[in-house]
């Protein structure tokens, strides 16, 4: 047999031979804690138009009642992604914790405000001095409204302390406006809306633009050990939230059937969704804590974001 010949019969034979098996990384299963508003609309996104699976993630979207319960969530293994507000995050590194900022959510824009503080109807309230006395809602204390309004206070030239500051939810605060439970509430969209509309109150000052006029609202976190042993699952989280919020931007009317389908409610403004985050993003956070004194340790950004 020639060599020619012999070559011919061996590349037949080597077509007929089944293909050794590909190796394929199985997706890594991630439940990722969110609360109730439109912030967190690209978690939804990713999970229902298949981006985190496209991105090697097997996502499992948590609903979470508090923000606040999210950090012990993360802690016992229930979540190995969570949604959290800067003075969460925050908070809890100055607890002890071991948590880092793995992606950005949303920015607050002087330009886009969905925050204001809200004034109860029929209370005449003409200038910042007119609130001393007054009970005014915030979502938690400590939270980013709360820190926000009492920075907003110092500005105008008002004690925070003189002010009766009284938590509440977000869902609740047009019906405590209205009741007169509090006199005024710092509250963001759709809800603030919603108190508008039903005649609760009216918009008395978009306090939180005034105190950053460009800031990052919302963020994701995990553990640290996880997120160094799992720098791929952090990659990819990011990417599916891009490619959500790209999907968001292009078919508005499709993401709003998704977040009534999920959510139950349509927001009135898109929030202004960013997976960008820099140390630098916590700078003003860290000085209003050191200005309120929130926090026992020094802090440092650089160690709480993961690149």
């Amino acid at each position: 047999m020639g060599v020619s010949r012999r070559s011919a019969v061996l590349t037949g034979l080597a077509a007929t031979l089944p293909l050794p098996a590909i190796a394929q990384t199985p997706p890594v299963k991630v439940a990722i804690g969110y609360i109730t508003a439109g912030d967190f609309l690209p978690i939804l996104i990713a999970k229902d138009k298949g981006f985190f699976a496209k991105h090697g993630i097997d996502a499992e979207p948590k609903r979470i009642p508090i923000m606040t319960n999210i950090p012990a969530a993360l802690m016992s293994g229930d979540l190995q992604i969570g949604a959290c507000t800067i003075p969460v995050l925050l908070q809890t590194n100055d607890g002890g914790l071991d948590l880092q900022l793995i992606s950005g959510g949303s920015r607050h824009l002087r330009e886009a405000s969905s925050i204001g503080l809200i004034i109860r109807a029929g209370l005449k309230i003409e200038k910042p001095e007119d609130l001393r006395g007054k009970r005014v809602g915030v979502a938690g204390f400590n939270s980013t409204m709360d820190i926000f309004f009492r920075k907003w206070l110092v500005m105008k030239g008002v004690d925070p302390a003189s002010v009766t500051r009284v938590e509440a939810i977000f869902p609740q605060m047009p019906d405590l406006l209205k009741a007169g439970t509090i006199d005024a509430a710092t509250i963001t969209d759709p809800f603030r809306t919603v108190a508008v509309k039903n005649g609760s109150g009216t918009i008395f000052a978009e306090y939180a633009a005034e105190v950053a006029p460009d800031v990052l609202m919302i963020g994701y976190m995990a553990k640290g050990d996880f997120a160094r042993a799992n720098p791929a699952v952090v990659k990819g989280f990011r990417q599916a939230m891009d490619d959500a919020i790209a999907f968001a931007k292009a078919n508005p009317a499709e993401a709003k059937e998704i977040e009534l389908k999920y959510l139950g409610f349509n927001s009135i403004n898109s929030p202004t969704w960013s997976t960008a985050v820099k140390p630098d993003d916590l700078d003003v956070y860290l000085a209003l804590g050191k200005e309120f004194g929130l926090y026992r340790t020094a802090l440092d950004a650089s160690k709480l974001v993961v690149r």
